[in-house]
């Protein structure tokens, strides 16, 4: 471990009272830091990461806040970063020879193995009646607003920050009716182009074959009708070759 510095300032670490600690073990949580390094002074926050960067903690964290949410942080290695309220206990931290991990009763502040697992089940999967409410009312709260915010770029045709601009059925870019027949009238002369486009007329040997079999069939056929028509005209004394 090690005070944290970097050039590029980032206000959630402050520089003088931001300790910074490599090769965290997984079970280490923000908790027992809290237990070992209050020793040396109030602590203010403690964030985790994968590895050292300024947005690293960002990408940790990333999805935990969500309701309802399965996203987990990694179990697996990590660094941490401390930061204390006052900048004097920076130096009372690194003054520490040892990390005692037994309370004077002998009890281990760290919790590991299947008293770690069940403390994480209860704290992630168990939710009081009270808090799902909460939870339940806030995510449905934001769903609410984006579906107006949703229906408000439909009815007034403004483009979003991709440039796309929402088709409804109000406003300058009014859709079509979302009618089972109407729908089903496009489907039809969608799959009818579809099919027309995809057939290769004489592209195979054997249909320049056929082509050439049915032209002749055809041929012989106007033939004979136009051999029968000149006897009807034969007949009738109509037909004046000279």
């Amino acid at each position: 471990m090690r005070e944290h510095f970097i050039r590029l300032m980032d206000p959630n670490k402050p520089k003088g009272r931001t300790l910074f600690l490599l090769n965290v073990p997984p079970y280490v949580t923000e908790e027992s830091l809290r237990t070992v390094f209050g020793r040396a002074g109030s602590i203010e926050a403690v964030e985790f990461a994968a590895k050292p960067g300024k947005d690293e903690t960002i990408k940790w964290y990333e999805g935990t806040a969500e309701p309802f949410s399965s996203a987990r942080p990694p179990f697996a290695f990590k660094v941490a970063y401390i930061v204390f309220q006052n900048s004097s206990s920076i130096g009372k931290a690194l003054a520490l020879k040892s990390i005692d991990l037994f309370s004077s009763s002998g009890e281990c502040i760290i919790k590991t193995g299947m008293e770690l697992w069940h403390e994480e089940y209860e704290g992630n999967y168990l939710v009081e009646a009270k808090t799902a409410k909460v939870q339940v009312s806030k995510f449905m709260a934001g769903y609410d607003k984006r579906e107006r915010a949703a229906a408000e770029e439909a009815r007034t045709g403004e483009a979003d920050a991709d440039g796309w601009v929402t088709v409804g059925k109000e406003g300058r870019n009014a859709g079509f009716e979302q009618k089972a027949s109407v729908i089903g009238r496009l489907e039809q002369k969608v799959a009818k182009q579809t099919s027309q486009s995809k057939e290769l007329k004489n592209f195979y040997t054997f249909q320049i074959r056929e082509s050439k079999m049915q032209n002749i069939v055809e041929m012989r056929k106007k033939f004979e009708e136009d051999k029968r028509k000149i006897e009807l005209l034969k007949q009738s004394r109509r037909f004046k070759p000279f």
